[in-house]
């Protein structure tokens, strides 16, 4: 079996098992798969290769390779079928082991908001993604899949002119418009937020909430009558908004211009994994 059909292999068995991530190490000569599921770190045996796959991966990716000892991450896509799979690839290495973990972007069991909230929060939802200005958060701790929620939200719009802003780009999508910061080509936050403004956007998007710049920025933009998503690490609703004032935001202001706290977590029992949420509306 050649590298590319070994590696198409492995991320549609990752597929098939749910994962979201697969974990290719190679140490002492040997090479190492794992896959997280539900159940955590999933070992798979009789998976064997060289390091001819690290450096397929690396190429597909466009690492610096002359920069190797550096850790980096990039991107690339296959296809699967008729389904073209975005993958996002981080790369660490050292003098004894060398490791790539693969997060699989966009798995094809697409959602829909039928499919994540109950039948009267989806009328509530709905309503406030029909306003055309204010603020839209979405909340959670690390992994708990604010991603997967803001692009479901997303893709239920039609015909709105919908821009992001991303450090880096995750997922791309086709009815987004989306500009990634790089601050190596002059292209910071505040810059994209000018450039974005004078497309007449209905929708903006900014992908995560890092600190106070970003986030009196997020407040102006909804404040100028334009609808605003954004996600944020938080442990619930309550503290989304505690968050927020840490970043040094009002909170009379945000009360006036919030519409929406989405707040969520993904629960296991073993077999299964749950989002569960909470709605908070000032």
């Amino acid at each position: 079996m050649n590298t590319e059909v070994f590696f198409n292999t492995l991320i549609l068995k990752a597929i098939k098992l749910k994962s979201t991530d697969l974990h290719i190490t190679f140490k002492q000569g040997e090479g190492q798969c794992e896959l997280r599921s539900i159940k955590g770190l999933v070992h798979l045996k009789h998976m064997h290769f060289d390091k001819n796959l690290l450096e397929y991966i690396k190429y597909k990716a466009k690492l610096d390779l002359l920069k190797s000892y550096k850790p980096q991450t990039g991107y690339f896509m296959i296809m699967i079928g008729d389904k073209s799979i975005q993958l996002r690839i981080a790369h660490i290495k050292n003098n004894m082991m060398e490791t790539i973990v693969i997060r699989i972007m966009n798995p094809p069991n697409y959602l829909n908001i039928e499919s994540l909230f109950r039948p009267l929060d989806q009328v509530f939802i709905e309503k406030e993604l029909n306003k055309s200005s204010g603020l839209i958060l979405i909340s959670g701790s690390t992994g708990s899949g604010k991603t997967t929620t803001l692009y479901t939200l997303l893709n239920s719009y039609k015909d709105k002119k919908i821009y992001t802003i991303e450090d880096p780009i995750e997922s791309y999508h086709s009815n987004l418009i989306q500009l990634q910061v790089n601050e190596r080509q002059d292209l910071s936050f505040e810059s994209a937020i000018k450039q974005i403004l004078r497309h007449d956007p209905n929708i903006i998007v900014i992908g995560e909430i890092r600190d106070e710049r970003e986030a009196k920025a997020a407040i102006r933009c909804a404040l100028t009558g334009h609808l605003v998503f954004l996600t944020i690490h938080s442990n619930s609703a309550k503290k989304t908004l505690d968050r927020l004032q840490n970043l040094g935001l009002n909170y009379d202001e945000l009360l006036s211009v919030i519409n929406l706290i989405i707040h969520q977590e993904l629960q296991t029992d073993g077999k299964t994994r749950k989002m569960t949420y909470e709605l908070f509306q000032p």
